[in-house]
């Protein structure tokens, strides 16, 4: 076979493939997002954990989006889990919007040098309180 056959049968081949009903990660198994209290368990600790609310946000905040995009994927949940922490959840909610409203991780003046490592820094204080109230509930 000449290389100009082969190089034209795989790349039908591929594109073939490419086509198939269904592909990997197709179907989600799980929910997708923190629904209850298992759940919060073992994120607001990955969340605590995290580099972004350490002493370091001054120097990493340009690179934190992601983390408080997982934060705000759980203030649900927490409003459903913590009905009894509104305060400390609408700081974090208050924090989490202050962040992107500054653009954090696009931006990086004045505004974002100042800003930034304050909401992340109020990010992580209201996880701390928010998760010594997890902690005191029955889990499912």
């Amino acid at each position: 076979m000449r290389p100009g056959r082969a190089l034209l049968a795989l790349a039908f081949v591929l594109v073939l493939a490419g086509c198939a009903d269904t592909q990997p990660g197709d179907q989600n198994p799980g929910a997708g997002y923190t629904n209850n209290v298992s759940d919060l368990e073992v994120k607001i600790p990955a969340l605590q954990a995290d580099p972004c609310r350490t002493n370091k946000a001054g120097a990493l905040f340009g690179n934190c989006g992601r983390y408080v995009t997982e934060v705000a994927n759980t203030i649900g949940a927490l409003r459903a889990e913590l009905p009894g922490q509104a305060g400390e959840i609408n700081t974090l909610q208050a924090a989490v919007n202050s962040y992107q409203k500054t653009d954090c991780d696009s931006v990086n003046g004045a505004t974002q040098q100042s800003d930034c490592p304050k909401a992340l820094t109020s990010i992580g204080t209201e996880l701390d309180r928010i998760s010594q109230a997890l902690a005191s509930l029955p889990t499912n």
